[in-house]
């Protein structure tokens, strides 16, 4: 015999991101797969402070004004 429970699963799912830079919100799903994420943590000695959280957002525009003649790219290996 089966017992069956019912059960709500709760989904968070990203709608729109705002660029920490321009401060322009995006929703267009081709935009946000686009963003430059940036999260981390500090560690002993950081620069930042032991244990901060940190985070950036960049729209693919201003990660390529200010990150753009750093950024190496790569061929994909198949």
């Amino acid at each position: 015999m089966r017992n069956i429970v019912e059960e709500t699963v709760v989904r968070h799912r990203v709608v729109s991101i705002v660029c920490d830079c321009c401060k322009k919100q995006f929703s267009d799903d081709m935009d946000l797969q686009e963003f430059i994420c940036y999260y981390n943590t500090g560690g002993y000695g950081s620069v930042w402070g032991d244990g901060t959280v940190m985070s950036l957002e960049l729209c693919q525009d201003c990660g390529k004004k200010l990150l753009g003649e750093f950024i190496q790219f790569h061929d994909v290996e198949a």
